[in-house]
């Protein structure tokens, strides 16, 4: 809050925005000392300021390598508390399956699972990044690393767009990571995965390209 033409105690009308610790009906509690200021006469203005606050972020370089030490709470930013500890596994595995698909140019599927392992835990090991992976959680992510699901991805797109207004300078961005899963949604059996024909097909993704 600003405070701006208030008669008596006009040293306040020089101070820097203020913060309201506590409000009634009619009176507002400032984190001020105002000992020192002379007694306040009578009315003002006051003005809600919106404060700035400086962010700073590692650089994708540095935060892919050791995520944890890109944020204030390390990996503790998730979006469900009942999944305490999963971010690091997911970031694991988006480690071994990056290193796999750069060097097969294709995602792996479930028959890779053990390679993909062993590129993820050589990675973190060269990067000074401690896990310790459930191999249930890191064989989901592989297995269905190349499968594209649409309302996944309208939900990460919904998060981009938000991320991007941001920049603006308007809310406060994520810091720095956001790993999300919905394993509970999986088939708990085998799966037949042969195309149909269908719009309801599984996308094929074809890796081409270096990540």
């Amino acid at each position: 809050m600003v405070f701006r033409e208030v008669e008596g105690m006009t040293e306040i009308n020089d101070t820097k925005p203020l913060k309201i610790i506590a409000t009634t009906t009619y009176t507002i509690t400032l984190e001020l000392n105002s000992t020192s200021f002379s007694d306040y006469q009578r009315q003002g203005i006051v003005e809600n300021v919106k404060v700035p606050k400086k962010v700073e972020f590692h650089s994708w370089a540095q935060s892919y390598r050791n995520p944890v030490a890109s944020s204030a709470f390390g990996m503790l930013e998730t979006p469900d508390l009942a999944k305490f500890g999963r971010s690091e596994q997911l970031h694991a595995a988006l480690m071994g399956i990056n290193e796999f698909a750069t060097a097969n140019k294709r995602y792996p599927t479930t028959e890779d699972v053990k390679h993909v392992m062993e590129l993820a835990n050589s990675f973190a090991k060269t990067s000074g990044f401690e896990i310790e992976i459930e191999e249930p959680v890191f064989t989901k992510a592989v297995s269905w690393a190349g499968c594209s699901i649409s309302p996944v991805c309208a939900f990460f797109g919904g998060i981009m767009a938000q991320e991007i207004v941001k920049y603006t300078g308007k809310y406060s961005p994520m810091k720095q990571w956001l790993h999300f899963d919905i394993f509970e949604t999986l088939p708990r059996g085998e799966v037949n995965r042969a195309t149909s024909g269908s719009r309801y097909d599984d996308q094929i993704t074809i890796y081409g390209q270096e990540l």
